[in-house]
């Protein structure tokens, strides 16, 4: 039997922190937010058949419109990780090897670690401000290597990969292995901070290039469970959309019907998560201001979260590790660098998801972990004799 590993990170979905600082979305959009009371009666008029193989042609349509493709080039899937898994499963057998950039959203990761699929890593560094080298990426193609999986927005760092890097490494791919494709998961690209552009969408760049995203970090809609994939080779975009099928037939009409409704809308509703994104962002640098160098950033070009460092000189194993019971034990949460292959001193720390007041609340508690830490750690002196 094939085993899946096991993912810690599913504390994010089956617990309720008083603090919940390793979200990396902003809180959820409701129906009301979505709809009038009349749209939500005429929801009672929504038949709930089967959807197409493809998905709803409209939806595709917005979202091609959005990527800069064509609709017969976007495939619809039930949340971005069900298009990451379907790519591993149809392009990761016994004699391919897919390359995958870490740090990485886990279940990138996991899924191909589950399929038993030959992965080769490409390691991104804190240190480096989460950039990538081409050449270090080129360095781990190989003549067998099928895919390759990075972010941008990275996830969990929300630093963004420049054009340059990434057409670099679809001339490298040219070089070592063109049958090899390129995903670039651009699930946080429309999570900018403020009036920052939004980063243009690599789908068009090239019939090499396969993208994924989702209503489910920007837009707060998780729940409806809406993910897509640019496909633009058409033998490809065939076999995704068989697999698709043949493992879930199709997504469900209503969440389809109600994400069309969120991409018809979508500016009014990304308007003011961006405004709070940029606000909390401001909080979370002041805050790191006053910690005394304890702390330190790669500061996020995007997303909801951001990377930050315990010091290794002032924090050995044992007190890293008080530091996260402390954080347990207040019910605050922080999401580990390990869960994304990165070193155990860095946390993600999400700024998006808590109200200003309980962000700042939040940040306070890791203060105090931070300082329980601290006595925790130092050796008990023992008292002079007299």
């Amino acid at each position: 039997m094939r085993r899946f590993p096991p993912s810690p990170i599913t504390a994010l979905v089956d617990e309720s922190p008083q603090y919940d600082l390793g979200e990396s979305y902003c809180r959820e959009l409701t129906l009301g937010e979505l709809l009038s009371a009349d749209e939500i009666t005429a929801l009672s008029q929504v038949p709930l058949g089967y959807g197409s193989s493809a998905g709803a042609p409209e939806l595709r349509q917005l979202i091609a419109d959005r990527s800069g493709v064509t609709p017969d080039e976007v495939l619809l899937t039930t949340g971005a990780a069900s298009s990451l898994f379907l790519l591993g499963l149809l392009l990761g057998d016994a004699d391919s090897e897919i390359v995958v950039v870490r740090p990485s959203f886990p279940p990138m990761f996991d899924a191909l670690r589950g399929i038993n699929a030959r992965i080769a890593t490409v390691q991104l560094r804190f240190a480096d401000g989460y950039r990538l080298d081409p050449t270090v990426l080129r360095d781990a193609l190989s003549a067998n290597t099928r895919l390759v999986m990075l972010a941008s927005p990275h996830s969990p760092s929300g630093v963004v990969m420049s054009r340059e890097d990434i057409e670099q490494t679809l001339a490298a791919i040219e070089q070592v292995c063109p049958d090899a494709y390129l995903l670039v998961d651009e699930i946080y690209r429309d999570a900018t901070h403020g009036q920052a552009p939004v980063p243009p969408s690599s789908a068009a760049l090239s019939p090499k290039v396969i993208t994924c995203s989702s209503l489910s970090k920007a837009h707060g809609a998780p729940g409806l469970r809406i993910g897509w994939m640019t496909v633009r080779d058409t033998d490809l975009y065939g076999q995704l959309r068989l697999a698709r099928f043949n493992s879930a037939v199709s997504c469900g009409t209503l969440d389809e019907v109600l994400a069309a409704r969120v991409l018809q809308r979508a500016e009014s509703i990304l308007a003011p998560r961006r405004t709070l994104l940029a606000d909390a962002l401001a909080v979370v640098e002041d805050w790191l201001a006053t910690q005394h160098g304890d702390l330190r950033w790669v500061r996020p070009d995007a997303g909801a979260f951001c990377c930050v460092e315990l010091d290794p000189d002032a924090f050995p194993a044992a007190r890293v590790e008080r530091f996260y019971a402390e954080l347990s034990e207040r019910s605050t949460a922080v999401a580990p660098g390990e869960w994304f292959g990165d070193d155990r001193r860095v946390f993600r720390l999400g700024f998006g998801y808590e109200p200003l007041d309980e962000l700042g609340a939040g940040l306070d508690v890791i203060t105090q972990a931070l300082r329980a830490s601290e006595r925790m750690s130092q050796p008990e002196v023992a008292a002079t004799p007299g």
